[in-house]
């Protein structure tokens, strides 16, 4: 079940639309960031020769870039730069001998990372996934793996991190199972980790998806399969130590008697659901966040007319990425975007969608909007505003008169501190600063005669510990001197 679709959010909120036209070519939509509604009914082609496959992503700059393989077998790269698409060819397959699929690429810092699977018309179950990278002066090739696989299965599954570090797994069967290995390219030394095994089934594996959160962390679901029993399972991913079993804990999330389509797992605020569709229907879990357990499966609806398909989003609108994460999704795109979630959050996605007045039902509406609770809510409404009011009136009585006597007791004070000043200054105008100074050494000399005095009398008549008491404060005074 292959995606068709990406959206696009950049850093303003806008959302591209990207899909296959109906021609064979790429083309895209645009939607508006509020009423997330499209902002023009009409397709901007971007390439209109038939493509096979295509992959859109956005980089730090908000610039979109997208790699597509050509019917003739080229492999395009188109990047917009003003409100123009520059295109150029990378390579050049024989796609009479070859079949290639799962095109990735990612921008970063002005480097070029592109990832996809080539496998044989000879073998078509055998695939091999290539990574290219180009630094800006030449290319560096390199074999991620090779993976055994259907054609209804994706190859690999790969998610980034927020240090632009790439995470791949791909499966690998054989008669005694399947296993799951993973990879990761260090983007800081431009190096891939050996191959290192996280899975070993000995039951057979169909679609598989990993996600990393916010935090870093790395999730695995995956679905497997015997002759009637297909199951879901998780596996909370700590890439310090995937090779021992004492934290190979997997969590079985849901059984069933048919087969499972492609799983996704999100982030929303910080807590991660994986869901799945199941004959035709979607359910969903939260995992709780040491990977250990998951809450009760839930059935999760969907409105819209239109049948869901898998969406690739990849947003760069940083207020959102703090309640919500996620890639692979499943989504309805027609006049509005309504991706499939367990619930709600803090989204532009589910604000001020309109809804038509002919589309409620007149009973319902008048039993909600005149029930006995929100009459009695709307009698205690205007009660409370009827108090408001009073006390307003009243205060606006009392107003004046109070605002008066606050005044007459400014002006009082403010006459004071004149009087004051002015016999300070008058003080001053009659004596030299010099007289003043040894006044008030005078002043300090008879207070500290007097404090002494003071703590003598003290002494006679207290206790001989109050009297050692006496003598410490008899030094705290000394400053006087």
């Amino acid at each position: 079940m292959q995606q068709k679709m990406f959206l696009i959010k950049k850093s303003n909120g806008i959302i591209y639309n990207f899909y296959f036209s109906k021609t064979g070519g790429i083309c895209y939509k645009l939607y508006s960031l509020h009423n997330n509604q499209k902002v023009d009914p009409f397709e901007i082609s971007v390439i209109e020769e038939k493509i096979l496959e295509f992959y859109v992503n956005i980089d730090e700059e908000d610039t979109i870039h997208i790699l597509c393989l050509t019917e003739s077998g080229e492999l395009k790269y188109f990047v917009n730069k003003e409100n123009m698409w520059n295109s150029k060819v990378f390579s050049r397959f024989d796609l009479r001998s070859n079949i290639v699929k799962s095109l990735f690429i990612h921008v970063t810092n002005k480097k070029i990372y592109i990832i996809y699977a080539a496998s044989n018309l000879m073998n078509v179950n055998l695939w091999t996934i290539y990574f290219k990278s180009w630094d800006g002066s030449k290319w560096n090739n390199i074999n991620i793996g090779m993976t055994i696989c259907d054609k209804e299965f994706p190859p690999y599954c790969l998610a980034l991190d927020t240090q632009n570090n790439i995470h791949v797994v791909y499966k690998n069967s054989s008669n005694r199972g399947t296993q799951i290995f993973y990879r990761k390219f260090h983007m800081q030394f431009s190096l891939w980790s050996t191959p290192e095994k996280t899975i070993n089934s000995p039951e057979a594996v169909g679609f598989y998806y990993i996600f990393c959160d916010t935090r870093n962390n790395l999730h695995l679901v995956w679905s497997t399969s015997t002759s009637t029993n297909f199951k879901m399972l998780y596996k909370k991913l700590n890439t310090k130590v995937l090779n021992n079993k004492h934290y190979d804990r997997i969590i079985s999330v849901h059984m069933s008697n048919h087969p499972y389509l492609q799983p996704v797992i999100f982030e929303i605020e910080q807590k991660i659901w994986v869901m799945w569709r199941n004959q035709g229907e979607f359910s969903g879990c939260e995992i709780d966040s040491s990977g250990l357990s998951c809450s009760s499966v839930s059935s999760i609806q969907h409105a819209g007319s239109s049948s869901p398909i898998l969406v690739e989003f990849i947003n760069n609108y940083e207020i959102e990425k703090q309640s919500f994460s996620g890639r692979l999704l499943y989504g309805v795109v027609d006049d509005f975007i309504d991706l499939i979630l367990p619930k709600s959050y803090s989204c532009d996605f589910y604000e001020n969608i309109p809804t038509e007045a002919s589309e409620l039902d007149p009973e319902e509406f008048l039993a909600n909007e005149y029930s006995p609770q929100n009459l009695v809510q709307e009698l205690v409404t205007v009660n409370e505003k009827e108090k408001q009011v009073a006390a307003i009136q009243t205060l606006n009585e009392q107003l004046p008169s109070k605002v008066s006597e606050k005044f007459d007791e400014i002006k009082l004070d403010n006459q004071k501190i004149v009087k004051i000043l002015k016999e300070v200054k008058e003080q001053l105008d009659n004596q030299d600063v010099i007289k003043i100074l040894e006044e008030i050494k005078t002043q300090n000399v008879l207070l500290t005669e007097l404090i002494a005095k003071t703590l003598e009398k003290n002494a006679i008549t207290e206790s001989v510990e109050t009297s050692k008491n006496d003598g410490m404060l008899k030094k705290v005074f000394n400053f006087f001197k």
